[in-house]
């Protein structure tokens, strides 16, 4: 009888550790990097590790679930299809250096069991999304208005925030990310707590305003679907104000349109990549800068690499030498090893292509399940859930999913550590919710009775 109650109070206490571990990692993806992010987020994975080894020490019969074990599953295949091709080569120093990327996708098995059993409330998901986007906002306010000035004078070219890593294509996905989930979080709260849908919506506009201080184009993108699935969401939620609704997504579409025809940095950096396009031509006729001229030469590149070695790929870490070989035998463009004085680019700008060229089939077999199998789990939840919280949680995924799948084509964000982290931390969060949640839901979030706003 007496280490009943010590076991509830290492529990709540555990639940209470991960949930600020959580938020705390998320919160400063973006503004605090390696000080808080990276410590934060290694901590909740050796928690979670550490919870995993002494529960199976305590022979715990059943560990996890037939679902739970699919989709831990998934990250593990992830990350043994890396390992694979790896072993391919040898695990040569390339190789090994790039493994480390994986690394996220193999604690992504131990945390979503992990999670599941700490089942952190849905208010702390919210929490911690919005507060990314709004310290990313704050962030590139505070880049833009320091160092811009001074850039644009000794370079000629606009300035783009990129956070304190530097990095302005991870730093605008992950802020227009953050933002659209901060206003599904507005669109969720709106009818039952409107101080709490306020601040979200702030937040959402401090991540839009982030993004797009960032240049980054192929976050602008996923804006319009972002918007379609909370309209969706929101016509599931208001079925009585279906027209309003409608009207409404339909003033945010003009808004934006006007937004784009005003705005000289949107403009610009459209125009850009529209003459590059049409600039393109394949092989040495690219030059260097030519953004999208060096993404087509590096598609091209992949898809060679992927024709020499289609089960498995060249290998993990190989493609900048490929790259390289691919130049002096004048297949590809030279730009694409010009890059970066002269040591090239290293990753293919687009996940699918790099998986295959690297990885293979069975790469992009795993890439393709990795985003698809939790892309279903959300979808049946925000279809078929009675909960407001487990429909919202299950649009939520859907968001996240999607929008990385589309920032996917046009860069390799799951080789980056920060984004790679990122989609690890709220891909497990959000399952770990939706898989665990209560046949009653969180009672605790369904207090007040919902209306739309007036």
């Amino acid at each position: 009888m007496s280490d009943q109650p010590v076991s509830v109070a290492g529990e709540r206490l555990l639940a209470c550790l991960a949930a600020s571990l959580l938020v705390l990692s998320a919160a400063t993806v973006t503004v605090a990097y390696y000080q808080v992010h990276g410590p934060a987020l290694h901590a909740i994975i050796l928690l979670a590790l550490l919870w995993s080894v002494l529960r199976l020490r305590r022979g715990v019969p059943r560990l996890i679930d037939r679902d739970t074990a699919l989709l831990s599953g998934l990250f593990l295949l992830y990350a043994l299809v890396a390992v694979l091709s790896a072993a391919r080569v040898g695990f040569n120093t390339a190789a090994l250096d790039r493994l480390d990327h994986f690394s996220y996708f193999l604690a992504g098995a131990f945390l979503i069991p992990f999670l599941i059993r700490v089942r952190p409330r849905p208010v702390w998901f919210w929490l911690a999304v919005a507060s990314t986007a709004l310290l990313s906002g704050l962030y590139a306010l505070w880049e833009v208005q320091t160092f811009s000035e001074a850039f644009e004078l000794a370079t000629g070219r606009e300035y783009r925030a990129g956070g304190s890593k530097g990095k302005q294509i991870p730093f605008g996905d992950i802020a227009m990310l953050t933002a659209v989930l901060s206003l599904l979080a507005a669109s969720r709260y709106a009818g039952s707590w409107p101080f709490r849908a306020t601040l979200f919506g702030l937040a959402a506009g401090s991540g839009v305003y982030a993004s797009l201080a960032s240049g980054t184009r192929g976050a602008w993108v996923f804006l319009p679907v972002a918007l379609a699935v909370i309209g969706l969401q929101l016509l599931q939620q208001y079925p009585a104000y279906r027209r309003v609704i409608l009207v409404g997504i339909l003033g945010l579409a003009l808004g934006g349109a006007v937004l784009v025809s005003q705005s000289e940095q949107i403009q610009s950096r459209i125009s850009t990549a529209v003459s590059e396009i049409q600039a393109y031509t394949a092989g040495r006729g690219v030059g260097p800068g030519n953004s999208m001229g060096e993404r087509f030469e590096m598609w091209r590149a992949a898809w060679m690499a992927y024709r020499e070695q289609p089960l498995l790929g060249i290998g993990v870490g190989q493609l900048n030498a490929y790259f390289k070989q691919s130049a002096e035998r004048g297949s590809v463009s030279e730009a694409i090893v010009a890059f970066d004085g002269g040591n090239g680019h290293t990753h293919a700008h687009n996940d699918y292509l790099h998986a295959l060229g690297t990885r293979g089939l069975l790469g992009l077999v795993s890439l393709l399940l990795l985003y698809l199998v939790p892309l279903a789990v959300f979808i049946r939840a925000a279809a078929t859930s009675q909960g407001r919280e487990a429909r919202t949680l299950g649009y939520a995924g859907i968001l996240l999913l999607l929008g990385y799948m589309q920032f996917s084509l046009t860069d390799s964000i799951l080789l980056m550590r920060i984004t790679a982290g990122f989609f690890v931390l709220l891909c497990c969060w959000l399952l770990a919710m939706v898989l665990g949640r209560s046949a009653d839901g969180w009672p605790d979030e369904e207090k007040r009775p919902v209306s739309m706003p007036t």
